[in-house]
């Protein structure tokens, strides 16, 4: 009854606010015709991942570029602890923007959106009953954040996700780390070794489970590997990796690939 009661003061409540407060494009504030949406020009410079390697993400540009497993040539011996990898758009355009507002600029409203890409890239084949942790953040940059970006995304996958759940505490950061994206591969072994662990009271709701491991953005791994192996060594079935957005390293554009990696 009481839903119901809610369902229909939404329906009378949400035009009267649409019409003092009009819906705005989630990236640049132009007017939309519903909440949580993107305009049109926004939109438009959104780059969906359609194609990509089952393993590290990466777009490819056909289907024969892979193996049998949806691997590329790069990956066809697997490079990371996962099993597969998805991730929703390329790090450029309006996919950048949206994870900076709701990383640096407290645009929580953003999460509804990123959330629904992330799940509609997993696919079907994937879902059910999974477990969703998050990267975690260390407690400085959570205390000066005040929010940990993949927690809340990987609250929104669950919400949506049949019989799946969060554990926001799962995984641990024990030591603060540098920008890792600007080290050399050893000097992010060494940074994060011992770095990350998974909370002794979590461990029971890891054995056996499917874990989808969940950030916002995807670029050398070394984290999210971390995070994996971790996760496998407490007992996990299977880990996946789920970001909203993976970068594609260009020539020259090493700092901009870096710049707000934790």
């Amino acid at each position: 009854m009481k839903r119901l009661v809610l369902k229909h003061l939404n329906a009378f409540v949400r035009p009267v606010l649409d019409w003092v407060f009009p819906p705005v494009c989630l990236c640049c504030g132009a007017e939309t015709t519903a909440p949580g949406l993107l305009c049109v020009q926004c939109f438009r410079q959104l780059a969906p991942i359609v194609l990509a390697c089952t393993h590290c993400a990466l777009p490819l540009p056909s289907a024969d570029y892979a193996d049998d497993e949806g691997r590329c040539p790069s990956c066809a011996k697997p490079r990371f602890p996962w099993y597969r990898a998805h991730a929703a758009f390329l790090y450029e355009g309006t996919a950048r923007r949206l994870v900076l507002q709701l990383k640096y600029a407290d645009r929580l409203d953003i999460v509804p959106f990123l959330g629904r890409a992330m799940l509609d890239t997993f696919g079907e084949g994937d879902r059910g009953g999974e477990v969703f942790v998050p990267v975690p953040l260390h407690r400085r940059r959570f205390w000066k954040r005040r929010f940990n970006q993949s927690a809340l995304l990987a609250h929104a996958l669950a919400r949506k996700t049949a019989g799946a759940r969060a554990l926001p505490d799962a995984l641990m950061r024990r030591r603060f780390t540098r920008i890792l994206a600007r080290l050399s591969p050893e000097d992010r072994k060494k940074a994060l070794n011992g770095a990350i662990g998974v909370r002794p009271s979590i461990r029971a709701d890891i054995i056996g489970r499917h874990v989808v491991l969940v950030d916002d953005i995807l670029t050398t791994g070394a984290t999210a590997s971390i995070c994996a192996t971790q996760l496998l060594n407490a007992g996990a079935r299977r880990v996946d990796l789920l970001v909203a957005a993976r970068t594609v390293k260009l020539a020259g554009d090493q700092g901009r690939q870096g710049e707000e990696q934790e």
